[in-house]
């Protein structure tokens, strides 16, 4: 039955209740032949229904009470289940409702809650960094790959304007016009010392007005850089290759026009043309031998490679730097131990490294001496290349392994350099897992020191 016909009832009941207790005492006092009015029933006349009615509605004004915490309860993020001992009524009624609009609204947060978990996980997991704005330019959301372009923490962007956060007038002036209204889409520039690829996109309202804005920030930095190695790496094998070509192409040409009838110059010319082309086959067989390096492909065949040792690794090549270096009136000093442990690298390989440094060393010491010491630690046997030659320049040590670098560059090249001797002893190191350093000063020398690991 509905509230309000209860209270009617309620209503109607008590009145008659009344009159029955009253009509009830007014004939009881007219049979005793009493002139006055009996108080007594006439409170019990009024005291009787007001005390059921005042009961009745404080059970009902109990339960609008339950229901009222109940749905500060659901405000706060509690959706525990309403009861109420009558649910007959309008209020049972609204209890059942309520409870199921709070199932409702648990689902709704349920969701809500996953979907921004997956969206920052999404947004950490991101390589790109983002950046969200209002329709003010004030920040409201920053992921962690941003944070870390712009070498920010996320106490110091919160709640901060753009132009705090990025540090940079062309990108907040673009982020502006888009708030406008105006042309979005992708540029580059440089922020942080990072070369940054942005693009702008607006958050449109129901009305297809901007409300905010979405900046999607790639860190190109790297990717610049590998393009500006590969473009000077193609122009330098284009110089090397150019340079000897022209030179066999000339003297070619020479003998042709006659100059081979003479046997002095021609003879002078066929070694030239010789020395030339043996420049060339060095120079595409240490270009093969980097791309080697360089590749995937040979990680699985460098590892299937048997360990070596040290000194069975520099016989193969004792004679030809001995040579050298008698040549060249340089004393070479090795001192190699023959119970020094195996290394995790192939013979071959560790061969070609010794003959690479040592060479090197000698190739650049005028007078002097060059040596090659070996310590055995617990993790990494240590290879020592020193020389007593011209030394190189402290600013540019960081550059020597580079690709085609070269310190003296017209000397490397009357010595028969390629410039790729340093960039593949470094491969070949680090591919093994170990490291490669080197130290140096002008007029007294330079040390090369290999860490390879123990096999």
């Amino acid at each position: 039955m509905s509230i309000k016909w209860r209270l009617t009832a309620l209503f109607i009941g008590m009145t008659g209740l009344s009159l029955l207790l009253f009509w009830v005492g007014e004939s009881v006092r007219l049979a005793a032949g009493e002139q006055q009015i009996n108080v007594g029933v006439v409170v019990l006349a009024l005291c009787l229904p007001a005390g059921v009615v005042y009961l009745y509605v404080s059970q009902l004004s109990r339960r609008m009470e339950i229901l009222h915490f109940a749905t500060q309860r659901i405000a706060r993020g509690d959706f525990g289940h309403i009861y109420l001992s009558d649910s007959t009524d309008e209020l049972g009624q609204f209890t059942e409702e309520l409870n199921s609009l709070s199932r409702h609204v648990e689902r709704i947060v349920q969701n809500g809650t996953q979907e921004a978990h997956k969206m920052e996980a999404i947004l950490a997991g991101m390589q790109e960094g983002v950046v969200a704005v209002d329709h003010m330019g004030q920040v409201v959301l920053v992921n962690a790959a941003a944070e870390k372009i712009f070498e920010r923490r996320g106490t110091d962007v919160e709640f901060r304007y753009l132009l705090g956060l990025i540090c940079n007038l062309e990108l907040e002036q673009i982020v502006r016009n888009v708030l406008l209204g105006k042309n979005h889409g992708t540029f580059e520039t440089h922020i942080a010392q990072k070369t940054v690829q942005s693009q702008v996109s607006p958050i449109l309202s129901e009305k297809g007005q901007p409300r905010g804005a979405v900046i999607v920030i790639h860190d190109v930095t790297e990717l610049r850089r590998l393009e500006q190695m590969r473009t000077e790496f193609v122009a330098n094998v284009s110089h090397e290759l150019r340079t000897p070509l022209t030179s066999i192409k000339g003297f070619v040409e020479t003998l042709l026009d006659g100059a081979a009838d003479e046997p002095s110059v021609r003879d002078r010319f066929l070694k030239i043309i010789q020395a030339e082309t043996l420049r060339l086959q060095r120079l595409i067989e240490d270009l093969l031998t980097l791309a080697h390096f360089e590749g995937r492909e040979n990680r699985v065949e460098e590892e299937s490679l048997n360990v070596s040792y040290v000194h069975k690794a520099y016989e193969k090549i004792r004679p030809v730097i001995q040579s050298y270096a008698e040549s060249k009136k340089v004393k070479l000093e090795i001192a190699l131990l023959e119970d020094l442990p195996q290394v995790s690298m192939g013979e071959d390989l560790l061969s070609q490294l010794l003959l690479n440094l040592l060479e090197n060393a000698v190739k650049y010491t005028t007078e002097g001496r060059v040596w090659l010491n070996v310590l055995a630690g617990q993790k990494y046997i240590q290879l020592e290349f020193g020389d007593t030659g011209c030394g190189i320049p402290e600013e540019i040590l960081p550059r020597i392994f580079e690709r085609f670098y070269r310190v003296d560059k017209g000397r490397s090249r009357e010595q028969g350099g390629t410039g790729l001797g340093l960039s593949i002893v470094k491969h070949m190191v680090e591919d093994t897992g170990g490291k490669i350093s080197v130290a140096s000063q002008l007029g007294v020398g330079t040390v090369f020191t290999c860490e390879l690991p123990r096999a």
